[in-house]
């Protein structure tokens, strides 16, 4: 099999690489790979622990796609044992247990999102299970056996829980041992991750040597923040763009990104061409220099090309410019949607809260934080106590969550077919 030069290799893989471990190595990497005509084996893993994932997950799935694209083997680890350990990274407490079946239900999912950018026969799909599940008693001791509690405790997490008297169990202390032996398994040559999983990653260089393989090299991108551009990207957070999200949401999600991030979206979430990116760049320099130029590549249409390019790639171009369309309707020129959707209700009173959760389809919380900030109008009227009792007549109302998102509401009809 053939490669392109390492050159061009690199140029693509350590886009939006935030650091790597090591450069030299992945260059020799890529020679060997080259010289013998054998693709490096690539590893993401992932623990499924809830049904949907968003663009945040996307940024390290990407870099996956990017080896892809280059011909090397791109294996997508499924964590099904890892995710009823539970990952410590970033935890102040330990995660609640699942069980296998809660699991592979929320894999079903992820697979289904992955594959958007993924190609799936091009895709290694593994599961941990594979291994850890057959593992003596012995072998576990003999993989524990290979860390010190002390080397445990140097990561941050761990430090802080153990100094406030947090606890911290046993099993928590072997994931980063049980994400190392992953790799040992899987005989990879790079694996990939977010720089908050560094600690674990690094266990998996160390765990290699250690079964007589060649140190994984270790490549880290960045956290990416989320719409309110201070916080992570998380759906806790109520701050992210899903996979799942229709292309209206998805493009006007994107349109509300801060400014000083558009680069940052462009470099993590697309392939727009880099020199692209930096025409980009070079426009939104100017217009903070010089806030007066009349400038055509204005944020807000640096911005509508950011919006298209993600919607194009998780839907369609067709998609991107339907969503576009109504983004400058329903936002710009504050119109009402041409189509609205319809929900129909039994009883003839029901909770704000509960209402906005169930038509918008997120959750109670979410829906309590969007009335409270008067995101939600029923008939151009404000409504922020997320307490309040909704009247519900047979004459239509229009609700209003947030700029894009509207419905019409109206009690159930006696004997409507």
């Amino acid at each position: 099999m053939s490669f392109p030069d390492v050159e061009f290799q690199m140029k693509h893989i350590m886009r939006g690489v935030e650091e790597i471990i090591h450069e030299d190595e992945m260059r020799g990497a890529l020679q060997w790979s080259i010289k013998t005509g054998t693709p490096l084996r690539i590893k993401l893993g992932v623990d499924p622990t809830a049904a949907d994932i968003h663009m945040g997950h996307m940024v390290t799935i990407r870099k996956l796609k990017h080896f892809q694209d280059l011909g090397h083997t791109s294996i997508f680890l499924i964590g099904d044992f890892t995710a009823r350990v539970g990952d410590p990274t970033q935890r102040s407490e330990a995660r609640k247990r699942l069980t296998k079946e809660q699991v592979w239900e929320y894999a079903k999912y992820f697979q289904k999102q992955v594959f958007k950018i993924l190609s799936e026969e091009k895709t290694e799909i593994r599961s941990n299970g594979e291994w850890f599940d057959n593992m003596s008693f012995a072998d576990c001791l003999d993989l524990a056996y290979r860390s010190t509690v002390a080397r445990m405790l140097e990561r941050n997490d761990f430090e802080k829980r153990y100094r406030e008297g947090n606890p911290i169990s046993i099993t928590e202390f072997l994931y980063p041992l049980l994400q190392g032996y992953d790799s040992v398994a899987l005989k990879c040559h790079v694996e990939l991750g977010g720089t908050d999983q560094k600690f674990n990653l690094l266990a998996g260089r160390d765990i290699l040597m250690q079964f007589n393989q060649p140190p994984q090299i270790v490549m880290m991108t960045p956290l990416i923040e989320g719409l309110d551009g201070s916080k992570k990207m998380s759906k806790t957070e109520g701050n992210y763009i899903a996979v799942e999200d229709s292309p209206e949401d998805m493009f006007g999600k994107t349109m509300s990104v801060r400014d000083d991030l558009i680069i940052k979206y462009f470099l993590l979430l697309t392939d727009v061409e880099q020199n692209e990116v930096q025409k980009y760049e070079a426009a939104l320099k100017d217009m903070e220099l010089h806030k007066d130029l009349a400038d055509p590549l204005h944020p807000m249409q640096i911005k509508k090309a950011l919006a298209r390019s993600i919607v194009s790639e998780y839907h369609d171009r067709t998609a991107a410019k339907l969503a576009e369309e109504q983004f400058e309707r329903v936002v710009q020129r504050k119109e009402t949607p041409d189509e609205i959707p319809l929900r129909y209700y039994n009883e003839k009173s029901v909770i704000a809260y509960e209402m906005i959760a169930g038509l918008a389809g997120i959750s109670t919380s979410e829906a309590r934080r969007l009335l409270g900030q008067g995101a939600v109008k029923i008939d151009g009227t404000k409504v922020s106590d997320p307490g309040q009792q909704i009247s519900i007549g047979p004459k239509e109302q229009i609700v209003q969550v947030g700029k894009r998102r509207f419905f019409r509401v109206k009690v159930e009809e006696t004997g409507r077919t």
